[in-house]
């Protein structure tokens, strides 16, 4: 089992191994945006500070995420897929969340 921290809240929830992250934001009652929780819509984008707590990405998602032009290196993950490996205790900032929208894809993919 791994810690996830929440950002700005500082919010701390431990993650069981292959958990998301919008699951595990969930479960703690951390407000978390997200649309459809199915790699459709692009709303629950969150970035990590560290990519290898999360199992890598599967193609949808990498997919997504190029077309939302922000980065597919594993630094912004989308809540909804990325998976807790349970190996490393990390920070997801929620905030990321305000910085693109899904819906315009106006992001050009710096952090």
């Amino acid at each position: 089992m791994s810690k996830i921290t929440f950002l700005p809240g500082q919010q701390t929830a431990e993650a069981l191994p292959d958990q998301k992250i919008l699951v595990t934001a969930r479960k703690n009652k951390i407000e978390i945006r997200f649309g459809c929780a199915s790699c459709r819509c692009g709303t629950c984008g969150v970035k990590v500070s560290d990519p290898t707590a999360f199992a890598p990405m599967k193609p949808d998602e990498e997919t997504l995420l190029a077309r939302m032009k922000l980065p597919t290196s594993g630094i912004v993950r989308l809540a909804c897929q990325a998976r807790a490996t349970g190996a490393v205790d990390t920070s997801v900032d929620i905030s990321f969340q305000d910085t693109y929208s899904p819906d315009d894809g106006d992001e050009d993919g710096s952090l």
